[in-house]
């Protein structure tokens, strides 16, 4: 094999593995400034990709438990101007308020993504 006939992976796939490594690995403490700096990579869709998942991951874990609602007020302000992450946030709180017998609103539930 010819050193040359290796293909390399484009930089925002190389730094999009890594985000997704570093939002997989974060405290608490420093979560908030990961994200705002996954948020300012110059690759806004690769970015918003990562903060996505991490959202995902992040929601599915805390969903049950008491320490969602800190976590949600925490991150919600990070995701302003970025109506795919904000709407995600809300669709993760809409199911755990109908999860928990909470209060919630059918039209919330039918204006959500399927």
């Amino acid at each position: 094999m010819n050193i040359h006939d290796i293909v390399r992976e484009p930089d925002e796939h190389i730094r999009f593995a890594a985000y997704l490594d570093e939002l997989r690995q974060v405290g608490d403490a420093d979560e908030a400034d990961l994200v705002i700096r996954v948020l300012g990579d110059p690759d806004r869709t690769m970015a918003r990709s990562a903060v996505l998942r991490h959202l995902d991951r992040r929601a599915a874990a805390l969903l049950l438990g008491s320490a969602y609602e800190g976590w949600a007020r925490g991150i919600a302000p990070l995701l302003i101007g970025r109506p795919l992450l904000t709407a995600r946030l809300r669709e993760w709180s809409l199911l755990r308020a109908i999860t928990l017998k909470l209060a919630w609103h059918p039209a919330d539930l039918l204006a959500s993504s399927n």
